[in-house]
């Protein structure tokens, strides 16, 4: 197998217009993903820092994959969208800020950019992309910094209710200008947002700690444990209790 990929990959990189010899810079940069993909969205080869996220070995092993071979079906769905738009319309995608799965199981913010790979016979490729993980609020990219103090907010009030109405307030804006411009930048209402807060919060209490799920629930805003089931099991796919086993586990292992 890894010979008969090898050979595909050569095969795909032959068809391009300009060969992207940039690998084995990207695999000393520890917190930039960077990956090729097809003009399907399959991916083609990727740095180590992918690897590592998503818990593969080899580039082997994540060849011919796509995104809903590692991610929630939610966010899968997302990149494949913006994959394709790159793809068929020729179009780049600049500093997106999103939220995917990192090699612990936790949801977690990064800033993505996909720029159409040309081939020879000048049609679209394939996709070269760079996702960087952002650690800390101040790592957003500059269009997303006027709603810095709202992720803030949100992230110290994130086990009591919310208000649009004071998120609006603390950037300044009317509430129906707050959510227009919201989710024209991220891509969610503000509600969404809030939402996957909360179960980036969760997910992360379910990995570390033992914490009952009642308090699970609690800490992260949910008034009663079976609605928190309820949203957890549909963005992840699985309950909560078997979330909490299966990357523990997986911890164990590393």
């Amino acid at each position: 197998m890894p010979m008969l990929m090898s050979k595909a990959v050569s095969n795909f990189f032959s068809q391009l217009h300009e060969q992207p010899w940039v690998m084995d810079v990207f695999d000393n940069l520890p917190d930039i993903l960077f990956y090729i993909k097809d003009a399907n969205s399959r991916w083609i080869t990727c740095n180590q820092a992918s690897l590592r996220l998503l818990n593969f070995a080899s580039v082997s092993e994540v060849y011919g994959a796509v995104e809903h071979d590692f991610f929630p079906k939610i966010i899968a769905d997302a990149i494949r969208a913006d994959d394709l738009d790159v793809i068929r319309n020729n179009r780049k995608i600049i500093n997106r800020t999103e939220l995917i799965v990192d090699e612990a199981g936790l949801l977690t913010w990064v800033s993505t950019s996909k720029t159409p790979l040309m081939g020879k016979d000048s049609c679209v490729a394939g996709l070269v992309g760079t996702t960087q993980v952002l650690r800390r609020l101040d790592d957003l990219p500059q269009a997303y910094q006027p709603f810095q103090a709202v992720m803030q907010h949100i992230q110290d009030s994130i086990d009591s209710t919310i208000n649009i109405s004071d998120l609006a307030r603390i950037s300044c804006l009317s509430e129906s200008q707050f959510r227009k411009r919201f989710r024209a930048l991220f891509r969610l209402s503000p509600q969404e947002f809030i939402l996957r807060a909360r179960l980036q919060r969760a997910a992360k209490l379910l990995s570390s700690t033992d914490m009952p799920l009642v308090r699970i629930a609690l800490k992260c805003g949910y008034c009663d444990q079976s609605y928190f089931t309820k949203q957890f099991r549909g963005f992840f796919g699985m309950p909560p209790r078997r979330y909490r086993q299966v990357w523990q586990s997986s911890a164990d292992e590393r």
